[in-house]
């Protein structure tokens, strides 16, 4: 259960890391506010299978 909820809360900030570095590029929303926001929300759905893959990991080697 820790490990989920630290790959949630990693998972949000490397989806703002990569919401403030590569900006709106995905075209989900007309609406300028919603798709900023369903970016930031894929950002996310993006590097969660990475990190949680990377929690586990190196809870493995622990």
């Amino acid at each position: 259960m820790a490990a989920t909820i630290l790959s949630l809360v990693l998972s949000f900030i490397l989806g703002a890391a990569a919401w403030l570095a590569l900006g709106p590029r995905l075209s989900l929303n007309p609406d300028g506010q919603l798709n900023q926001t369903f970016n930031f929300f894929a950002y996310v759905g993006i590097a969660f299978p990475l990190v949680f893959a990377g929690v586990f990991f190196l809870l493995e080697k622990l």
